[in-house]
């Protein structure tokens, strides 16, 4: 037990200082600057920290978080991004053990707290995060196909190229996921041209679905896209309901609230298995109502935005669908 403690302090630690880097590489992206050099500074006085000054949220607190220089307020952004990486690094471990698994949901977790960082931020993704996203993704199911065809090879089953090898390929998987997941945020970010006038979501909430769509294949993707509209409208649940409240569009509400819980729901019965992606009959019905529902819950909230604009208010879609994933990573 004690060793386990030893263990998992350790990790945690590697997680505070990997979210030290993180929030160099967040604002200097922001800044335009190298994440290399020049070292480490003050944004406000632009004085050189000392190297006791970037430990790992114990700099915060010794410092009052104030700048040892010029006094300034320190971002409260700093403690709580590495705070949030070394308990999410430690929970990957947790659930991965010491394995390939663990080194890859580590970098995707970083990439994916970098994205959100940004986008909270200034409202914007880049995308060499996201291009690198897919690309992890991507390489994640080169990597696990190589090793299952290696067994195989090395177990003496032959190889066979059926179409069921090939549609429950990861490779094939997480390419199918990939171009959904763009696909799907593309759709309705340009319906909101045709109910609102404008974007419904950013481009680069494009590329983060497309990302997490590599990541977690296509089977799994509507119902990462779902827990992070799920999020979303719990983020922004006060302000959405009392506009709706207010205009007495209740079609609008009743419809978003139908979608809600079948989305619920259809996550429910995949979680204890009363629906699997080998029930390929059902599964698809259960998606495509999924979408529908979606898809007309959105059409509604365009059209109630496009009647009354007073009542839009732009929350980043990016955090809803990072939060989404790191859900899907841990359970």
């Amino acid at each position: 037990m004690g060793a386990l403690i030893a263990i998992l302090t350790f990790v945690f630690i590697i997680g505070l200082c990997i979210g030290s880097f993180l929030n160099v590489v967040i604002l200097r992206t922001l800044s335009e600057e190298s994440v290399v050099f020049p070292a480490s500074k003050c944004p406000k006085c632009q004085h050189p920290l000392k190297w006791w000054h970037n430990i790992p949220v114990l700099s915060y607190i010794f410092l009052r978080g104030k700048c040892a220089f010029c006094k300034e307020k320190i971002s409260i952004q700093y403690p709580i991004v590495e705070l949030l990486t070394g308990i999410i690094f430690t929970l990957l471990f947790m659930k991965f053990g010491v394995s390939v698994d663990t080194l890859f949901a580590w970098v995707i977790s970083s990439l994916l707290i970098v994205i959100a960082g940004t986008d909270i931020k200034e409202k914007v993704v880049y995308d060499v995060h996201t291009y690198t996203l897919i690309a992890v993704g991507l390489l994640y199911a080169i990597i696990v196909t190589a090793v299952s065809l290696f067994q195989m090879h090395f177990a003496g089953n032959p190889m066979e190229f059926t179409k069921y090898f090939v549609l429950n390929n990861p490779i094939f998987i997480s390419l199918m996921g990939m171009l959904l997941g763009a696909a799907i945020l593309e759709i309705c970010a340009r319906a909101g041209y045709f109910f609102v006038g404008t974007r419904a979501f950013g481009e680069g909430d494009t590329f983060i679905a497309a990302g997490l769509g590599a990541l977690f294949g296509w089977k799994s993707l509507l119902v990462v896209l779902a827990m992070s509209v799920l999020i979303q409208v719990v983020l922004f649940l006060p302000i959405f309901i009392k506009g709706l409240v207010k205009n007495k569009d209740w079609k609008t509400l009743i419809t978003f609230t139908v979608f809600v819980l079948f989305a619920i729901a259809f996550y429910t019965l995949q979680h204890f298995r009363i629906i699997t992606v080998e029930d390929i009959i059902i599964y698809s019905i259960f998606a495509i109502v999924l979408a529908i529902l979606g898809i007309t819950a959105c059409i509604f909230i365009f059209k109630g935005l496009r009647e009354h604009p007073e009542n839009r208010t732009y929350m980043p879609f990016g955090p809803a669908m990072v939060a989404a994933a790191f859900i899907a990573l841990l359970f």
